[in-house]
């Protein structure tokens, strides 16, 4: 998410950037009586594993039983939608593919949660909300073949195609601060401790608007500090930029759940000076703008 972090949950319109990277998920028949699941990571060694009843989709053994208790959700609430899923009680072997390192926070969840809803054939949107909960931005970005302007109204979705292509890409940089965020417990700290007012929602919408048709790089990095300016004041956290990289010649802002997973660089300086300097301070997996993000066709 470039914009609109912990607001877009109030109704501010976001601008959401899928990235090139995702989940497989693959579905075989077979003649068991359960649901065999594997999953792999980026270098195709499994990461978790588990058997699960298709009585009532509960973990009969597991390698990570809280991995496992919301796989148990997710197939509960396909069959809330559909009550046909699963029901002939057929054994399934599943396996899912991850292409990125889990650690880094791209949507492990969310692409899971999309895929599984395209299994049982449900809505993928009320599927996130019966059970983990958040915006659903992620699930989105999940189905999406390029950047999304995307909100939230009363649960009534509106997702459309962004503008955002940026001329000045190769000044745009990935950098993963190493210590992943957990979003849940990041949605629920921002409902319990911060303070906004209406017009911060219309202020987080504008700067979506703006960012989206931005044309060179000076003002998109005017536009990375006043959206700094403006998340930091509502959550009371300092910007990351301040925090950590004051020395760092451009801009930096945090994206999605602030103090963890990525954060933007934007600079004049050249691929070789963003990698040296945050490489100096410990950071190795840094990414070019091309790398990373998905771009419309």
């Amino acid at each position: 998410m470039l914009t609109a972090e912990y607001l877009v949950l109030e109704g501010a319109k976001a601008l959401a950037l899928p990235t090139n990277f995702g989940q497989q998920m693959t579905i075989t028949e077979n003649s068991s009586s359960d649901i065999n699941w594997t999953s792999y990571d980026h270098k195709n060694a499994v990461w978790f594993s588990a058997k699960f009843s298709l009585y009532d989709f509960k973990s009969v053994e597991t390698t990570d039983q809280a991995i496992a208790e919301k796989i148990t959700k997710l197939l509960k609430g396909c069959a809330r939608q559909d009550s046909e899923f699963l029901s002939q009680w057929k054994g399934q072997k599943v396996e899912t593919h991850l292409d990125f390192n889990r650690e880094w926070g791209l949507g492990t969840s969310s692409s899971l949660v999309y895929c599984i809803a395209d299994w049982a054939d449900v809505s993928p949107y009320q599927l996130i909300m019966d059970t983990f909960g958040g915006s659903g931005y992620d699930v989105a970005c999940a189905g999406a073949d390029g950047p999304i302007l995307y909100s939230i109204n009363d649960y009534a979705i509106s997702i459309e195609e962004a503008l955002f292509n940026p001329s000045f890409a190769k000044n745009l940089f990935f950098i993963y601060l190493g210590k992943k965020q957990n979003s849940q417990e990041e949605v629920e700290r921002f409902k319990k401790t911060s303070k906004y007012i209406a017009s911060d929602i219309n202020e987080a919408s504008g700067l979506t608007e703006a960012f989206n048709t931005c044309k060179n790089l000076t003002d998109f990095q005017k536009l990375m500090v006043e959206h700094e300016q403006l998340i930091s004041r509502i959550i009371n956290m300092p910007k990351i930029k301040q925090l950590s990289f004051s020395d760092f010649d451009g801009e930096i802002k945090s994206l999605g759940a602030w103090g963890g997973d990525f954060i933007l660089a934007a600079t004049l300086q050249s691929k070789e000076y963003v990698e040296r300097y945050f490489m100096s301070k410990g950071l190795k997996d840094i990414l070019t703008y091309d790398e990373l993000i998905l771009k419309r066709k």
